[in-house]
């Protein structure tokens, strides 16, 4: 039961949904509002860090790991969020061992497996 006068847990993670989300619109209007919206023939060029371009485009980027990137940039605030609902409630102790029990194997592997590509870099 909640004690009167103290906000629900479940509080706590719709006002961290609402400020990342209002955070993400706020960005995205601003950058709207300040980015110039007149076309210009330089906008369209391609650009060489700094340098003028010169020639025609030597290839095509190769772009293998975008969509990595974008399952990485969608499925993590989604997780964050759950990990939040998650530690609200009464069942918060239970679910904090689950996640660090869920860590550990991964990080034992990555230790194990840094230290044996140390011994073969020494030689």
């Amino acid at each position: 039961m909640v004690e009167p006068g103290v906000p629900p847990p479940a509080a706590a993670v719709a006002v961290a949904l609402a400020l990342g989300v209002g955070i993400g619109l706020i960005g995205y209007a601003l950058g709207r509002f300040l980015s110039p919206s007149r076309e210009f023939p330089r906008k369209r060029r391609r650009y060489e860090c700094g340098n003028p371009p010169a020639g025609r485009a030597r290839g095509i980027l190769v772009v293998q790991y975008y969509p990595y990137l974008i399952v990485f940039l969608t499925v993590e605030p989604v997780l964050i969020y759950v990990a939040l609902a998650l530690l609200a409630g009464p069942w918060a102790l239970p679910t904090a061992a689950l996640m660090v029990g869920a860590l550990l194997p991964p990080l034992i592997f990555a230790l194990r497996t840094a230290r044996r590509l140390e011994l073969w870099s020494a030689g």
